[in-house]
């Protein structure tokens, strides 16, 4: 199965991705093998050995890590043109979380030795791919720092526009326990501020999901950083 030019197009639409040279593109894509993915499959498992780089072309794909036991969190949702599994295919150290399908997915997969011996050929890879951990680093300590100085309404639209962008939905699949880990607040201070936000006409909390009705507003209230500055009811 190959790549058809629409999805090889939509691939170049990811950040990371589409900055590479278009024959470096075209590469990876060539020497990537894509698989159908059912939901709940999993493409790789904490403390698996390396198997390579990843990218999601259709569905989504969730990292997820488990802090304690009976918990989970999700680290990232991955949607189309999106790419994982870098860390691992660096250090050749094992996977440090889980990578699961979630829903139906169409995934690329280049092998460890396959990716290994593509960047012999073409050593600006190890680079390109150090630039990629560099780009999920960041994310990663922006969250961090939003945790510690926002307030958790201006957390919760962060939240709720980055899984509707990750994922290409207005209305992202979310369950409220992961949706309150993310927020950094109980399930039952996350029901308060969701119901004050649908109060409000920015969303509407469904079953499995949160439908975003106000994209703009959400956006405004996202950027706002002074407890004082936000909507009355919150």
């Amino acid at each position: 199965m190959s790549l058809t030019d629409e999805q090889r197009a939509a691939m170049a639409t990811d950040g990371w991705f589409g900055a590479l040279p278009a024959p470096r593109r075209a590469l990876l894509l060539d020497q990537a093998t894509p698989l159908r993915l059912a939901d709940g499959a999993r493409l790789y498992g904490a403390g698996d050995p390396p198997n390579g780089l990843w990218a999601v072309v259709e569905g989504q794909v969730r990292l997820m890590a488990y802090p304690t036991s009976g918990s989970e969190v999700v680290i990232r949702r991955l949607g189309p043109g999106s790419w994982c599994g870098e860390l691992s295919t660096l250090d050749d150290g094992p996977r440090p979380q889980d990578a699961i399908a979630f829903g139906p997915t169409l995934a690329l997969n280049i092998p460890q030795s396959r990716f290994v011996r593509l960047a012999e050929a073409e050593p600006a890879l190890w680079r390109n791919l150090a630039l990629l951990g560099c780009a999920h680093q960041r994310e990663s300590l922006n969250f961090i720092g939003q945790r510690v100085v926002q307030p958790p309404p201006v957390r919760l639209a962060k939240a709720l526009l980055n899984a509707a962008a990750n994922t290409g939905s207005g209305a992202p699949a979310l369950r409220q326990a992961e949706l309150a880990v993310l927020v950094g607040v109980s399930r039952q201070t996350l029901n308060r501020y969701l119901k004050a936000l649908e109060r409000d006409g920015l969303v509407r909390a469904e079953y499995g999901r949160v439908a975003i009705l106000d994209a703009e507003r959400l956006t405004l209230l996202s950027r706002r950083n002074e407890p004082q500055a936000l909507p009355v009811g919150l």
